[in-house]
């Protein structure tokens, strides 16, 4: 991918991204809406959608690397690019989003995980 097309984050896949959440190098920035998030989504994420990104009052953070997921990587993608026209660096988007983290068999935890018991 040419830096035109991808100006000022990287792209990692969801195993290298897990990697750096388990070693505790990275943040994890969920960019999906809340009731997405709510659903499901990757254990320590926190969660700023991007309807609701503001670069002007997001916290420049330089001593882990940030990572952005959404739900195929398209959100994250504009998030990352939004953040980086404003100055923002160390910024990496998760390719695939919480898609690929699910067909990974990672971690993932939200209502979607809860048992209903609707006995009587």
């Amino acid at each position: 991918m040419s830096d035109t097309e991808n100006p000022g984050f990287d792209e990692i896949d969801v195993q290298a991204a897990n990697g750096l959440l388990q070693s505790g190098d990275a943040l994890l920035v969920d960019v999906r809406e809340p009731q997405e998030y709510e659903f499901e989504h990757v254990p320590g994420s926190l969660l700023q959608p991007l309807s609701f990104l503001d670069p002007d009052l997001f916290p420049a953070i330089t001593e882990k690397k940030m990572l952005f997921i959404c739900g195929v990587g398209k959100r994250s993608a504009a998030a990352c690019k939004q953040l980086a026209k404003a100055g923002f660096t160390n910024l990496t988007n998760i390719s695939g989003g919480v898609d690929a983290w699910r067909k990974a068999d990672l971690d993932l935890e939200g209502t979607r995980f809860e048992t209903h018991d609707y006995m009587i």
